[in-house]
């Protein structure tokens, strides 16, 4: 597997799901790849590598990817928001108090002694798949830049690659950070033809959440990380105006490639990224098969009724996209078990 992933830290979804990869047995981690998304990527690279030592798996590789979307910027997004209304949510490293994009900072105990693995992203993506025919799965828990640039880089690396799990998009269609902040990314990476596609959108990670109670059962069971989230979850104390608490995205996503038992219901969908420059920029596009067509009042379908052959040619997908096996219903339970299993064992 290699994990693409905009690691923020030292705390959150993005961070404890490094975590449960780097500590997964049955998940041999090729290297991890940073972007942006939550966090500018230069800080995003300095706890990916910090998550590394954390584990003591610094064997694992850090590979820096893009700082920027390939068309998205924060001047259009504030146009949009100008034009369209305010969005008072989440935007990541797009926030107006986000801090510079060259700013990095210590976690705690301090830098990383590791160092990060010279070249791109991208070309390590490239390179490990050749390398690995048919074997490797991308695990991509942030903006798809990293990805959309090695499939246009190299566009035979799709058919090499066993699988693609993508943290992003939204079941019911509308916005979600990681494919809104590079929409071009994501319907790049959408419309390729991958062996496997499974997606778990925003609304199945809404479905478990952290919590103080969840991760004293880490320290409970004692373990390596134990200290780590005493002192980070258990005893810290959230600035005025923060919480450490939230849905579970990246996690769950991890959880489901250890044991997909803990997702109780799958939907197949046909999913885009709107990449029309309007107020829907980035939105998730959602098309499902709706079975036959439409019942009719008797009156408008004329004497003959409808002639179901026609309307099953009608119903199609759209000839760009690929189905997907979309997340849809959690076992919060059995979540929560492997989530302690994975962090203290």
């Amino acid at each position: 597997m290699i994990a693409d992933q905009d690691s923020a830290g030292p705390q959150g979804t993005n961070f404890l799901s490094l975590l449960m990869l780097l500590r997964a047995r049955k998940i041999n981690l090729l290297g991890i790849t940073t972007i942006s998304g939550d966090q500018w990527v230069d800080p995003a690279t300095v706890f990916a590598l910090w998550a590394t030592e954390q584990t003591g798996r610094t064997d694992v590789p850090v590979i820096k990817g893009a700082e920027l979307p390939l068309l998205n910027t924060r001047r259009e997004r504030d146009l949009l928001e100008a034009l369209y209304g305010s969005n008072a949510g989440w935007h990541g490293s797009f926030n107006p108090d986000a801090p510079d994009p060259t700013t990095i900072w210590p976690p705690p105990g301090g830098y990383p002694r590791v160092k990060v693995k010279p070249g791109r992203a991208a070309d390590f993506i490239i390179d490990t798949i050749r390398a690995n025919p048919g074997e490797v799965v991308l695990y991509c828990a942030g903006p798809l830049t990293n990805i959309a640039l090695a499939v246009r880089m190299d566009p035979g690396i799709v058919a090499l690659t066993k699988a693609i799990y993508i943290m992003g998009g939204s079941s019911r269609g509308g916005s979600e950070l990681n494919w809104w902040w590079d929409p071009e990314a994501a319907a790049i990476v959408m419309r390729e033809p991958w062996k496997e596609i499974v997606v778990s959108p925003v609304e199945a990670g809404g479905q478990v959440y952290s919590s103080k109670q969840l991760m004293q059962r880490v320290v409970d069971a004692g373990g390596p990380l134990a200290k780590h989230v005493k002192d980070l979850y258990v005893d810290f104390q959230a600035p005025a105006g923060t919480t450490l608490w939230s849905a579970m995205w990246d996690e769950l996503l991890v959880a489901s490639l250890v044991d997909p038992t803990v997702i109780k219901k799958w939907e197949t969908m046909y999913l885009d990224a709107d990449v029309e420059h309007g107020p829907k920029y980035g939105d998730t596009v959602v098309w499902k098969q709706k079975g036959s067509g439409p019942v009719f009042f008797l009156p408008y379908s004329g004497p003959g009724g409808p002639d179901r052959e026609k309307w099953k040619g009608h119903l199609t997908p759209p000839s760009q996209l690929h189905p997907a096996r979309v997340q849809m219903e959690v076992d919060a339970e059995k979540f929560d078990n492997i989530f302690v299993d994975l962090m203290s064992h």
